[in-house]
């Protein structure tokens, strides 16, 4: 900022310098009274952890759980299709984005692993450590699959389908055209071309994505403490997908460690998290 530029602010009688956006909750945040889902432990409540694909695309050939099934403080391990029996398939696609393709997307992968990171089984235990510990005893066989990764030639006869019930790689297309653009760029004095190479971007939160979901099967009600930006989205997520009434849902937001549009999505370990929790009948984080 040059002189004058500095100069010119600081004598403005309404400048923005010193001011700042309210935050009410920030003393109790300063005092080290936040309530997130982490924080939370409620009476019989244990952990559940997610074995999840090395691949960013592959087959899964075979899974033996006996040995995590037999570990240290293990309750129970299960695989895509276990869950997949409590929790109907959900897609993943805006209504205002008229076209737009996804195939059913289930909470834990079944067959098929189709990104690098997706969840395949999942290991309940008495503790995070003992879930943790028990992932390292799962014997999971892949048969890698090829990957798409080059947005450019996706679309390319040759280029493998990532799922082929969809018939192609494209999820969504759209055309804006406004105006004469061939005859502006035929009278313009300088037209300038060129190809722009972005990096990976995403939100990060100082708190991850975390949840503890409370299952009382004497009022089939589902309670779940979410890190979510989207209560009442979730709510009727949750509802339709593991077929609950949605009075019967309830989902609880209490302080939110950042979200920058990363905890309004359906992501398929939450999903799990709170089958397994109708499955066991008592909460699970």
């Amino acid at each position: 900022m040059n002189d004058k530029l500095s100069a010119s602010i600081l004598d403005r009688p309404n400048s923005y310098i010193g001011r700042s956006v309210p935050r009410p909750n920030a003393r109790r945040l300063l005092a080290g009274r936040g309530q997130f889902p982490s924080d939370l432990a409620l009476p019989r409540m244990v952990h559940v952890a997610f074995a999840r694909s090395p691949y960013a695309h592959a087959r899964i050939v075979g899974i033996n759980i006996e040995a995590a099934r037999r570990a240290p403080g293990v309750i129970g391990v299960y695989t895509g299709r276990d869950i997949a029996q409590l929790c109907q398939p959900w897609v993943g696609t805006l209504e205002h984005f008229a076209g737009m393709k996804s195939a059913p997307q289930y909470p834990l992968a079944c067959e098929v692993a189709r990104w690098q990171g997706e969840p395949v089984v999942a290991v309940v235990a008495q503790t995070r450590a003992q879930a943790e510990d028990a992932l390292e005893l799962l014997q999971i066989d892949y048969e890698e699959l090829p990957t798409v990764t080059d947005p450019e030639t996706a679309l390319d006869p040759d280029t493998p389908l990532i799922h082929p019930e969809l018939g192609d790689n494209l999820v969504f297309g759209t055309k804006i055209e406004a105006g004469d653009i061939d005859r502006a760029c035929a009278e313009a004095d300088l037209v300038v071309e060129d190809v722009f190479h972005f990096g990976r971007h995403t939100g990060v939160t100082l708190e991850p994505r975390a949840l503890v979901a409370d299952y009382d099967p004497s009022e089939q009600r589902l309670t779940v403490y979410h890190g979510t930006q989207t209560p009442y989205q979730m709510q009727d997520v949750y509802a339709r997908h593991l077929g609950l009434a949605e009075e019967n849902v309830r989902v609880v937001a209490k302080d939110i460690g950042g979200a920058f549009g990363i905890k309004l999505h359906v992501y398929g370990e939450e999903m799990a998290t709170c089958a397994l929790s109708i499955l066991l009948k008592r909460p699970v984080k």
